[in-house]
């Protein structure tokens, strides 16, 4: 963990420059909660052509980066580099670095300081996930794809977020859930679309009850 907290240190005091940075800012707002790649993945699924890559997108983002946010992030419990001052002269650095002068110079930095915990990076594997489903289903996009999810990726060593190791985790990860789900799409295609199917229905059986529940409000006002 030393000589990655170091690094960290290295990329933060070497690499960052205004313009870069203010890029890196939207990038890596865009991709939080995977929204950017949700919103390409459902393009995707309105398009014949496209569609089964945006199901596996959105299942993978939906099972795999939902279950590393909410069970696996709190289970391993490793804190973020810049909340482990006591470790090292580096990471001393890093906490007063995040706390003192990122943070405090605008609300959108604070409101970009993680607030979960390191392992693995969330942004990366929702990135790559979306990266390699377009590399082995529509070759001709992979290259703006793969680069898309690298530069995201990045953003998160950029601004001291993340291990190198929480990154590499997360792009493994990907790599192995989107050859799960592809094999899954080929060999039970039907039962992967009906699968689909069932899971927008339970919105659209939502969506009516809370419609007929306020047109039963709506009569009760008129009775009233």
């Amino acid at each position: 963990m030393e000589w990655e907290i170091t690094f960290l240190r290295w990329v933060v005091e070497n690499t960052q420059t205004p313009f870069i940075t203010a890029i890196f800012k939207f990038l890596t707002l865009s991709g939080e909660l995977a929204v950017l790649y949700f919103i390409i993945a459902f393009i995707m699924i309105g398009f014949k052509k496209t569609r089964k890559a945006g199901l596996i997108i959105v299942f993978g983002l939906i099972l795999v980066s939902g279950f590393n946010l909410w069970i696996f992030k709190p289970i391993v419990n490793r804190p973020r580099p810049f909340d482990v001052p006591e470790f090292s002269a580096d990471a001393l650095w890093l906490n007063n670095y995040m706390y003192n002068v990122f943070a405090p110079q605008s609300k959108l930095n604070d409101f970009l300081v993680p607030g979960s915990k390191a392992f693995m990076s969330g942004h990366t594997l929702s990135s790559f996930i979306f990266g390699f489903t377009i590399l082995f289903h529509h070759r001709k996009w992979s290259v703006p794809a793969l680069i898309l999810s690298v530069i995201m990726s990045y953003t998160r060593i950029y601004f001291g977020f993340h291990y190198p190791t929480d990154v590499f985790a997360g792009i493994i990860t990907a790599l192995a859930t989107v050859l799960l789900f592809t094999w899954l799409a080929n060999k039970h295609e039907t039962w992967f679309i009906n699968l689909w199917r069932k899971f927008i229905s339970l919105f659209k059986k939502k969506s009516k009850v809370d419609d007929t529940t306020a047109i039963e409000t709506e009569h009760q006002e008129e009775a009233q």
